[in-house]
């Protein structure tokens, strides 16, 4: 089983430095966990990935502030799974951080954290990426007056031909419509707890639930649809009760049945397991899973879910864990150090 890996590269802010050198092609062994490195893709702050639905492409961008010249990146997958540079074009934002395909891999989002800005690019047949066709500014604040003083959208997520874009400075998700030529419009917000800091979301396979991470606060807001529209309706702290300094909390991901979700949290280096009873829309922790390392950025649940994949982006570590997928529970079987500052994973 094929993954890739991003990475920072150099500094992003103060505090946020990168020792990477791009991007990663790993090679995970399917009965041991072992990950081997197969390839690297030399780029800066390549620091989150999406992969086309064909497996034929693959993009990413640098996120590196304004004055640096941010680009989005299309490359083409070769048959021994390296990467080659097909183009790039500018992104007119600073600190672009997530990254997602849409419309059938025909339209290419970037989230940008420090301008508040959303970037549509249209593909072309070859994977190239033509120049931005729409960009969405987000305006506003919130109470946290360090982190929330403007607008910082974290994640573009498509569900039922709709997009949600967390917004950590305006503790609000926004929803836009997917219209005609692949153009976006906002349908309505969801309002989430102030201070919290919403980062990322999952929508449950049902399309009746849907979970959210506050990286301000460690909560998990629970989002149910009524009348078309997602409102919160309950919030868990995901965080260990001994865990005293200030949260940092970073992906979330559910598993393919829908039963078990996974939170990661630095500063405690953790992956808080929970359960959801989708009866009575229940979210319960039943465990937290240390994660052998530092500053637990991104994690990803293979497509088979049986394996779990931690990226310890400060400690230069990528464990695999295996999942009991009868119980949620996991096992770390196997660390890979041959690669520094890793910020996202991805599976072929």
């Amino acid at each position: 089983m094929i993954i890739y890996t991003g990475s920072y590269t150099t500094e992003v802010l103060p505090g946020l430095e990168g020792f990477g050198k791009g991007i990663s092609t790993f090679n995970l062994n399917e009965d041991t966990g072992e990950l081997t490195l197969l390839h690297m893709e030399e780029n800066v702050n390549t620091a989150y990935l999406v992969i086309s639905k064909d497996q034929q492409y693959l993009y990413s961008f640098q996120e590196v502030m304004p004055e640096k010249n941010p680009h989005v990146l299309a490359y083409k997958i070769n048959e021994d799974k390296s990467l080659t540079l097909i183009n790039k074009q500018p992104i007119l934002g600073g600190l672009p951080c997530h990254i997602n395909l849409i419309n059938d891999d025909k339209t290419l989002l970037v989230a940008c954290y420090w301008t508040g800005n959303v970037h549509v690019y249209q593909l072309n047949d070859n994977g190239s990426v033509n120049p931005h066709s729409q960009i969405l500014q987000h305006k506003g604040s919130s109470v946290n007056k360090d982190r929330q003083e403007a607008a910082h959208m974290h994640m573009v997520y498509e569900h039922n031909h709709q997009i949600f874009v967390p917004d950590l400075g305006l503790d609000k998700v926004v929803v836009y419509d997917i219209e005609e030529g692949s153009k976006l419009k906002e349908a309505y917000r969801i309002n989430t707890p102030l201070g919290g800091g919403p980062r990322h979301l999952v929508i449950h396979p049902k399309g009746m639930y849907g979970f959210l991470m506050n990286e301000l606060t460690g909560d998990v807001s629970t989002l149910k649809l009524k009348d078309d529209k997602f409102e919160v309706i309950d919030n868990v702290n995901s965080l260990p009760s001994n865990y005293k300094d200030t949260p940092s909390s970073s992906a979330i991901k559910l598993s393919k049945d829908g039963r078990f979700l996974y939170c990661s949290n630095r500063g405690c280096e953790t992956v808080t397991i929970f359960e959801f009873k989708e009866e009575t829309g229940a979210l319960n922790i039943i465990n937290y899973q240390e994660t052998s390392g530092k500053t637990p950025r991104d994690f990803n649940l293979s497509p088979c879910g049986r394996w779990l994949l931690v990226a310890n982006q400060d400690s230069f570590s990528i464990e695999t864990f295996k999942v009991d997928t009868v119980t949620g529970m996991l096992n770390n079987v196997y660390s890979n150090k041959e690669i520094r500052s890793v910020s996202c994973i991805q599976f072929l």
